[in-house]
């Protein structure tokens, strides 16, 4: 899916004041993130590492991974193709409702994709395919499965590779990462991004992680220099410099439920439970991309239209937590369009 997903904003003429269709961190690009890029700006004349390696190194050694336990790629979208890709022909599972590119990646390279709903899941679901995707904290569903639960459901599935998705992983207090138990997991990849956290999604930066043997089989396929000189730049700062990137996640998620709170009081929205900083909820009158619409051209307000997920509806739509003024905005808005 190329098109369809959230940050669209250059669809529209008008300016865009508030971003809520995107789940990057609202933040904003760290100041001496883009000293550091700007000053290396020269460095685009040659070739950038074709294997990524001193940035593979760097991470390896902050996460405390074995040597050839992480690949870096372009985002943690390459990641997922190249996993479709290595797994060619396979049977796959997709949780569902989550991020579209699992599913298309895996059709792409001729799987047979089945799909289960995150609400069925528990840690005893059994599933009879060769790979299992799972996005923990998951997009849009904004639902996290904690660790135990996880490791007990890849356990009892010890015959499929799951991929997990933890591009939303430092969003949240109720899941935590599964990279401290990879070593003892053979059966698991998991998708790490920068752009969400760090607030950089322009540049493409992520990493698979894996036991080597299993990373090893995905690695073949990936193409020499498929991250930029400046993407490398800027993971070599993040990785030396991780107390700057830390996301605020308690106040984030204080925030988060103020802004919820306040859409779950409008009658006109049935809004979902959520465990990160961003959630769903439904419009009950019209559909989500005339919601949408209204609140660009009204407001220069810009939402997810979550309604092309696979197993959602036309009314459902996906917003991600902002700084207090915006919220604010976007709930006076909100009220304008439920009396419109």
């Amino acid at each position: 899916m190329i098109l369809g997903h959230g940050d669209d904003a250059y669809l529209f003429d008008r300016p865009i004041v508030a971003d809520f269709s995107s789940n990057v961190y609202y933040g904003g690009i760290k100041e001496k993130l883009v000293q550091h890029i700007t000053g290396h700006i020269r460095g685009v004349d040659h070739y950038p590492d074709a294997a990524a390696g001193r940035l593979q190194q760097q991470i390896e050694q902050r996460t405390e991974l074995a040597p050839g336990m992480v690949m870096v790629t372009n985002g943690g979208t390459e990641a997922i193709y190249l996993v479709a890709q290595a797994f060619s022909g396979s049977s796959t599972t997709v949780v569902v409702p989550t991020f579209a590119e699992y599913a298309d990646a895996c059709k792409l390279y001729g799987h047979e994709v089945s799909y289960f709903f995150w609400e069925k899941l528990a840690p005893d679901t059994r599933f009879i395919t060769d790979l299992v995707f799972i996005c923990n904290p998951n997009n849009p569903t904004a639902q996290a499965m904690n660790e135990d639960g996880l490791l007990q459901l890849i356990q009892f599935n010890s015959r499929c590779v799951f991929v997990i998705d933890e591009a939303y992983i430092q969003f949240t207090r109720n899941a935590d990462s599964l990279l401290p138990h990879l070593h003892r997991l053979p059966n698991v990849l998991v998708v790490r991004s920068l752009t969400k956290s760090c607030c950089i999604p322009g540049l493409r930066l992520g990493y698979l992680a894996g036991q080597k043997t299993l990373l090893d089989k995905v690695r073949a396929y990936r193409m020499p220099w498929s991250v930029n000189s400046l993407a490398l730049e800027a993971g070599y700062y993040i990785m030396d410099h991780p107390a700057e990137f830390e996301v605020p996640v308690d106040s984030l998620l204080a925030d988060t439920y103020q802004l919820w709170e306040g859409v779950r009081k409008m009658p006109e929205f049935n809004v979902y439970p959520t465990h990160t900083h961003y959630f769903l909820f439904e419009t009950l009158t019209g559909t989500a991309a005339e919601l949408k619409r209204w609140l660009v051209n009204a407001y220069g307000i810009l939402i997810r239209d979550a309604s092309n997920f696979y197993g959602l509806e036309q009314g459902h739509c996906r917003i991600a937590c902002r700084n207090k003024e915006d919220n604010t905005l976007l709930l006076t808005a909100l009220r304008k369009w439920t009396l419109s």
